[in-house]
């Protein structure tokens, strides 16, 4: 027997995890206020405001969407914890320009938290991952130029693992897909305890 997935994301990153498990959700994007979360949060820990973020996105799209009621629902949130501060999406290009700069030949913490709701009994599973990012010593030029493509401006931490922010991490460690996005070790363990197969999920339209 199979089961739905729907992805309260409208991450390309996320997707593309999903997709590349053989697993195509039906996309429902959360519309939270994600600075509102933040600034209710923001003397809490960046493992805790990724969690509370995510299970936001998960009621969201469950409350919103009354009719979803088989499958897996899965929602999540990350950010950059660095030098003690945490960091989301810089959203303009004066934002990720500076934080380069002061990311660059040092490391950091992405976090990411997961919620995953079984759609039949509304059990839910909410676990973060952390996984620790070393960024090359970019020149400033590098940062001009990468911050130009647009891409570091909509995620967390202003950079990527899965485009051109590749060449700019020099190490990894821990779960690589959890900094793209989605931790997959972490989602096959949460669907297992939810009392479902991973498998089960896969191939779906």
């Amino acid at each position: 027997m199979s089961f739905p997935v729907i992805l309260a994301s409208a991450s390309p990153a996320r997707l593309m995890l999903l997709r590349s498990q053989k697993i195509n959700p039906i996309v429902i994007p959360s519309e939270i206020n994600e600075k509102q979360i933040e600034e209710e949060h923001k003397c809490q820990s960046t493992e805790v405001i990724v969690e509370k973020l995510s299970i936001s996105k998960a009621n969201y799209v469950l409350e919103n969407n009354l009719s979803l009621d088989k499958g897996v629902l899965i929602a999540a949130d990350s950010m950059l914890e660095f030098e003690s501060k945490s960091f989301g999406k810089p959203l303009n290009a004066n934002n990720a320009i500076e934080r380069w700069k002061q990311m660059r030949g040092k490391s950091g913490i992405l976090h990411t938290g997961h919620t995953v709701i079984r759609l039949d009994n509304k059990q839910t599973i909410s676990r973060v991952v952390s996984t620790k990012v070393q960024f090359a010593n970019v020149d400033d030029e590098e940062i001009v130029a990468y911050v130009a493509s647009g891409e570091p401006l909509q995620v967390a931490g202003a950079f990527t693992l899965d485009s051109l922010g590749a060449a700019f991490v020099t190490q990894v460690q821990g779960d690589h897909s959890n900094v793209v996005g989605l931790s997959l070790p972490t989602l096959r363990e949460i669907v297992r305890d939810l009392g479902l197969s991973w498998t089960s999920l896969w191939e779906m339209a």
